[in-house]
């Protein structure tokens, strides 16, 4: 049985600059301290106080002399006694140019971020003790005699020679935080006779007889003595369903097992997440135990079902008017539309959700518990789908276990974002080639991947018929081959987005609605936004992997990294260097187009605290239209996944979680259209009506009623409405219907008015849902004092609940303070009460000069 030896914990660490780049304090030009493994050399400098959190105000400005310094890591280990067997040094993750020397004999090199370097060292070893070096050169050094200078890159252009994370470059939402370390576990691992390198399980077929299983054993052995490999399916109680033992004939075993009743595994909101174990003893003749593998799996099926639209369909209808809309992205000409649905075990998902990045600029140390909670979030605000963006990283075990158990579906891409890669370089194309593989054996056995991209944006202005496009040859080359080869079972898409005449057609394929995000911000600029509905209703595709939505952080958040003068600010400069900018703005920013939405769409603040508050109502505004308008559009419409879900540092823009683990105003917002069942009103003007909707995501048939009326704003407990009709429904499973209308005329006499709002209300089966609809701009409503207040709280050691009442319509209602509340931004009718629960969240970061135990109440009125 093989033996390991965990090379983790403190190690030493020391740093070398040259003249001109000066240290911590000034002069200073070597550095000596204690260090983590796994971990990064920030983090280690930030634990010895020679450098200040990265994170606070613009204090990552003064670590730009670290990533310019040559580091070491050092440390020494005993080894008992040397013995027969094999000593294996194994390194899961390097960041990123090193060189390795075991008891001063020079190893190896590396060269990449996200492989797992594995090195027979059993020639090298003493019997008691060894020393272990690892080298880092600089990523200058790593990319010297490359030529990256002028090659198309966002951002910057070296960062295309290095495979390491690409986002800490410098991006969008993170500035250039470049690290070095041994950023996961190190081991030495002494093998006896042989070994399992892998082990992969996937659903071969699913059938009225059962599934079909197959089982893939690899190994490599250390002598020719007889080997057998037992292997064994453990139901998701424990009970074994399945064994078999057989002869290892070479270094490979491919074996099949039918199951009769599987128990199948459903993304979240379609059924139950059972997990199978299987088992890979690797055995002598005599049944002497040489080495173990397992893993989990689910029992499912994958694929992308991509129908043509048909002659005179709705689906026909509305791509012809895309295209007359959208000519730029769409060049597709007369070729039918053609839709894009993930289908799971035979049936379609709605795929909603948002692109997962690094928790943190230094990935080495993120715990398991902060995985746990993110995806507990996502899964709470009704995503049924992430995305891991192809600027991060390959991310570990904790955060794939997760996913599996909660049944959330992950798209996957490599790691290339948004340049253009070095395909010619033949060294680096080995690399990569490494890196695939790598990841793919990593991966696959995870039911919750359902596809994989090749890059992120790489390709998005080529199309299908280019033969040249950028990213197609490492597609074909490398990336799509070994997926086809390693992992067969599931979908490959060259590139994000993918399809039709351009690879961002909004007809055909995938779309990013981030490709066309300086349309978009001339729109926010150059109109007044009044018919801001109808303009973020009509941005649909056939499935869309990235919609830009942004937003500041809830305040309490923004003084973990900013102070009270900072917040205050006329300038906001501060605010504005956390939300960062795209290298394509000029003379406007991204902080500069959410100041612009909120102005025109919300209130005037009485100060500039306020004007934050109004910069973050205006992401769950627009994210909750989106989804409304994707979903109602559903079968056209296949998904929609939201640019983005976490944050990678303390920053201010596009996520709907914040580095902490806060919700933000556009988490709400999800949360409340991506309900398993919700409402919805749709002013039609191309229609003359106002259509009411009931859009239902669940996979069997829904019954309910819906009552619909419009109020007056300065309607008090027990007014009648002024209009009102109430109506039956049944909708099939996963159906968007129109299930009520009115004459846009005769609606519009009433509602285009700044005192009158529609009230949606469903029940049935599924609970009750509400859909609150006003015709202007957010900011003309001619809103009362509500009397809005907090009635009772009810208080444990790890959260409690809040209850809210109303005497008169109160609008946007928020409840803030450093906990994760269960809604927020939220309206209330008049004399209406809901109960909100809440709970404490173990922070990275401690609160400065907050009680954590207030919540304080706001509401627009």
């Amino acid at each position: 049985m093989k033996r390991t030896l965990m090379l983790t914990g403190a190690w030493q660490l020391t740093g070398e600059g040259d003249g001109d780049d000066e240290g911590p304090t000034g002069n200073q030009t070597k550095i000596a301290i204690e260090a983590q493994v796994p971990g990064h050399v920030h983090q280690d400098l930030q634990a010895a106080g020679l450098i200040r959190d990265i994170g606070y105000r613009k204090q990552a400005d003064e670590c730009e002399w670290v990533e310019r310094w040559r580091w070491a890591y050092r440390r020494e280990f005993v080894v008992d006694s040397l013995e027969l067997s094999r000593a294996v040094l194994e390194f899961e993750g390097l960041d990123t140019y090193s060189e390795i020397y075991l008891n001063g004999t020079w190893l190896a090199r590396t060269d990449n971020m996200f492989i797992r370097y594995r090195f027979d060292v059993s020639g090298l070893l003493r019997a008691g003790t060894n020393e272990l070096v690892v080298r880092f050169c600089t990523i200058a050094d790593g990319v010297e005699g490359k030529a990256y200078i002028g090659r198309g890159a966002a951002f910057t252009s070296e960062r295309l020679y290095v495979r390491r994370m690409q986002c800490t470059f410098g991006w969008d939402w993170v500035g250039r935080l470049v690290s070095y370390g041994i950023w996961r576990p190190v081991r030495l691992v002494f093998e006896e006779l042989a070994a399992i390198d892998d082990l992969h399980v996937y659903t071969k077929a699913i059938d009225g007889r059962g599934a079909s299983i197959g089982f893939a054993v690899e190994t490599r052995r250390h002598n020719v003595q007889a080997l057998r490999v037992e292997a064994a399916i453990l139901d998701p109680g424990g009970h074994s369903v399945w064994e078999s033992s057989k002869k290892l004939i070479g270094n490979q075993l491919e074996l099949s097992a039918d199951l009769a009743e599987p128990a199948l595994w459903w993304p979240a909101g379609y059924g139950e997440q059972p997990l199978y174990r299987a088992v890979a003893r690797l055995v002598t003749e005599t049944g002497v135990v040489v080495d173990v593998r397992e893993c989990t799996f689910g029992i499912r099926t994958v694929r992308i079902e991509q129908l043509q639209d048909q002659p005179g369909s709705a689906e026909a209808r509305m791509t012809d008017r895309l295209r007359a809309s959208g000519a730029e992205w769409d060049a597709n000409g007369g070729r039918p539309g053609s839709g894009f649905a993930l289908l799971v075990n035979g049936v379609s998902i709605y795929c909603k959700g948002a692109n997962w990045v690094p928790c943190s600029p230094f990935p080495s140390r993120v715990p398991a518990a902060h995985y746990e909670h993110l995806l507990r979030l996502a899964c709470d605000a009704g995503m049924t789908m992430l995305r891991c963006w192809g600027g991060g990283i390959y991310e570990p075990e904790p955060f794939w276990k997760e996913c599996d158990r909660l049944g959330l579906l992950v798209c996957q891409d490599f790691m290339m974002a948004c340049g253009t890669y070095p395909e010619e370089d033949a060294e680096w194309t080995a690399s990569l080639a490494i890196e695939a593989e790598t990841a793919i054996r990593s991966l696959r056995n995870h039911p919750s991947l359902v596809w994989w991209n090749g890059d992120n944006e790489n390709g998005m202005f080529g199309n299908e018929e280019d033969p040249d496009y950028i990213g197609r040859a490492i597609a074909e080359r490398i990336t799509g081959r070994l997926c086809a080869e390693l992992d067969p079972q599931r979908p490959f898409l060259p590139t994000s987005p993918y399809g039709g005449m351009t690879n961002n057609s909004f007809t055909i394929g995938t779309a990013h609605y981030t490709g066309a995000l300086f349309e978009m911000f001339d729109v926010f600029r150059k109109t007044d936004l009044r018919d801001y509905r109808a303009y973020f209703e009509g941005l649909l595709s056939r499935f869309c992997p990235e919609f830009p939505m942004f937003g500041t952080p809830e305040l309490h958040t923004l003084r973990r990294f900013m102070s009270e003068e900072d917040l205050n600010d006329p300038a906001f400069d501060m605010l504005e260097y956390h939300t960062k900018n795209h290298p394509g703005l000029v003379d406007f920013s991204l902080f500069g187009a959410l100041q612009t939405l909120a102005d025109k769409l919300t209130p005037t603040p009485a100060s500039r605290v306020e004007q934050i508050r109004n910069m973050s109502f205006v992401q769950h505004e627009l994210t909750r239209l989106v989804v409304e308008a994707y979903r109602r559009n559903r079968p056209y419409t296949g998904g929609i996944l939201f640019w983005m879900y976490n944050d990678c540092w303390p920053a201010s823009g596009w996520s709907l979680v914040d580095y902490y683990g806060f919700p933000k105003a556009g988490y709400y917002g999800f949360k409340q259209a991506a309900r398993p069942v919700i409402a919805s009103i749709e002013r039609n003007k191309a229609d003359s009506r106002y259509a009411f909707w009931v859009c239902s995501d669940l996979p069997d048939e829904v019954r309910g009623k819906a009552k619909l009326r419009i109020l007056n704003l300065e309607d008090a407990v027990g007014s009648a409405a002024e209009w009102e009709r109430e109506i039956a429904f049944t909708l099939g499973p996963g159906t968007s219907s129109i299930i009520a209308d009115a004459p846009l005329a005769e609606l519009d006499a009433l509602l285009l008015n700044d005192n009158r709002i529609a009230v949606m209300e469903i029940t049935g089966p599924f609970g009750a849902e509400r859909c609150i609809y006003f015709a202007g701009v957010p900011a003309d409503m001619k809103l009362q004092s509500s009397g809005v207040r907090i009635e009772t709280r009810v208080s444990g050691s790890e959260g409690g609940e809040v209850t809210v009442i109303a005497d008169k319509f109160a609008k946007a209602v928020l409840l803030h303070g450093a906990y994760v509340f269960s809604d927020n931004y939220f309206d209330l009718l008049p004399g209406e009460s809901r109960t909100i629960e809440y709970r404490k969240l173990v922070a990275e970061k401690p609160t400065l000069e907050e009680d954590e135990q207030d919540i304080e109440l706001f509401s627009w009125n």
